[in-house]
């Protein structure tokens, strides 16, 4: 059986949207080959043992990664060469046929690009790059730098997979010309079903506008809270767990805003009773994000609640085909306001067109077989 050599900063027992879509890929590749997962520990969260097997064909090999600060971004960058590093270490002693290498650590693409002789496929979940904003001279030299440092990174893969129709053609336009697939994220079948079924009457409960995610500065979730604050007679609940969380709570604490909930990370058992009591499920990604598809939009649609999405780029064109979904600018006030208003006068009702758009579209396990189709195409070489 032929081996695949999958280097990843985020798989289990971690819980995020990126392990998830690495697990997706990494249980139908198991079907057909051996596979050795390289990949770090959630920060903070140390592994006793390097090597864990998962099932018949899948082991993980752990390298623990200390708690850092994410809000520094020379920090941040140093430990994501630190780490990546030392996957690559583990998986050169390991014999193997093909390497994939996963973002979003986008420091993986360098390494594996030029550090690993041999077949490569590449799955890029963000640009992360991209993102970096250009508000004075520094950053915009740091991304010509990264973007300079990216090229020739990507050139050195076979193969690209990416999420979405936007990232492959900057991607094309920008970077490379070799073969790019689309491999569009989505949720697993499993918790599609439970999703869909969940009871929900959105008339016997109060008003609820709920948050389900990172609490990042891409998120900026401050302005839902600042909207809480003037829309005293509506509960909002903030589920997550990110780099701002600490901040945000200090500003409701100090506006005295006592109608946003704050649960803190829950594992994605504990969610069901929250979707439950929503009426309303809030997303946002700022502008300097067109490229970017958050995972949990079709978690949103697979429960067939009204959605309010503030964001522009491809991730619009997705809530465009939900019904009672509205689209916002980001880091808008009035407009997050105004749409909070206005889905709060409709009569509102569980969208069974929404469940059926994600389960149609969106399954991980019909993008993983995809996958699974690339793959086969280079080990079989």
């Amino acid at each position: 059986m032929k081996t695949i050599n999958f280097l990843t900063s985020h798989f289990i027992p971690e819980n995020t949207a990126g392990t998830n879509r690495v697990l997706a890929l990494v249980d139908a590749l198991s079907q057909h080959y051996k596979i050795n997962v390289v990949c770090l520990t959630e920060k903070g969260k140390f592994q006793a043992k390097e090597k864990v097997s998962y099932s018949q064909n899948i082991d993980i090999y752990y390298v623990n990664q200390k708690a850092s600060d994410d809000k520094n971004f020379v920090l941040r960058a140093y430990y994501e060469i630190v780490y990546i590093s030392k996957l690559l270490k583990i998986s050169k002693r390991l014999p193997h046929d093909i390497v994939i290498a996963t973002t979003p650590y986008m420091f993986m693409i360098p390494l594996v690009g030029f550090g690993v002789r041999g077949k490569k496929i590449l799955d890029i979940r963000d640009l992360v790059w991209e993102y970096i904003e250009e508000k004075n001279i520094v950053k915009k030299v740091i991304k010509k730098i990264f973007k300079f440092i990216m090229k020739p990174s990507i050139r050195q893969f076979e193969h690209i997979v990416v999420t979405n129709e936007r990232e492959r053609a900057l991607l094309m336009q920008h970077y490379t010309s070799a073969k790019i697939d689309i491999v569009p994220n989505g949720i697993s079948l499993e918790r599609y079903e439970k999703l869909s079924q969940i009871e929900n009457q959105l008339d016997t409960h109060p008003f609820t506008v709920t948050y389900i995610g990172n609490i990042g500065f891409a998120h900026n979730l401050k302005l839902l809270v600042s909207v809480a604050r003037e829309l005293p007679n509506i509960n909002f609940i903030i589920i997550g767990d990110g780099m701002e969380l600490e901040d945000i709570k200090k500003y409701a604490s100090e506006n005295k805003i006592d109608n946003v909930v704050f649960t803190g990370k829950l594992d994605w058992s504990e969610i069901k009773p929250y979707y439950e009591k929503s009426t309303v499920l809030y997303a946002q990604l700022q502008e300097r994000l067109p490229s970017a598809m958050p995972s949990k939009l079709f978690e949103y649609a697979a429960t067939g609640l009204p959605v309010i999405y503030g964001g522009t780029g491809h991730a619009v064109l997705f809530v465009k085909q939900l019904e009672q979904a509205i689209v916002i600018r980001p880091d808008n006030f009035s407009e997050l306001k105004a749409a909070i208003e206005a889905m709060q006068k409709k009569v509102l009702k569980i969208s069974e067109k929404n469940r059926m758009l994600v389960k149609e579209n969106y399954l991980r396990e019909s993008s993983a077989e995809k996958f699974v189709q690339i793959v086969d195409h280079y080990i079989n070489q």
